[in-house]
């Protein structure tokens, strides 16, 4: 149950991310750029399938600052019933996505509206 939150949050993250995207998006072919330049390469290096541990260490660091990455540290030991040893990182991490996308959603939205 506690991983109902973190899903919802990251859920919170890519729909603001998407928004944003979708501000920006002058033909339905954008999103495919979207999709494979941004979202399948995140899914990859942000631990989902294999440990971030086994990335090399340059590739990691920018790992840990995605924010898939944040969530999947969050999630996993929740789902496998612990709690996360540091929850505070990941969490703030994703709170700084979700406000910043949200807010740069906006800005985009009306920016396109404008035009």
């Amino acid at each position: 149950m506690l991983a109902l939150p973190v899903v919802a949050l990251t859920g919170l993250v890519f729909g603001a991310i998407g928004l944003c995207v979708n501000a920006l998006a002058r033909g339905y072919d954008f999103f495919t750029y979207y999709f494979t330049l941004v979202l399948t390469p995140m899914i990859f290096l942000s631990g989902v399938y294999y440990p971030v541990a086994q990335l090399p260490g340059w590739l990691a660091t920018i790992a840990g600052g995605l924010p898939l990455a944040a969530a999947v540290e969050l999630a996993r030991p929740l789902v496998l019933g612990r709690l996360p040893e540091a929850p505070l990182v990941p969490l703030l991490t994703l709170l700084a996505y979700a406000g910043g996308a949200l807010y740069l959603a906006m800005i985009l939205t009306r920016r396109r509206f404008a035009a």
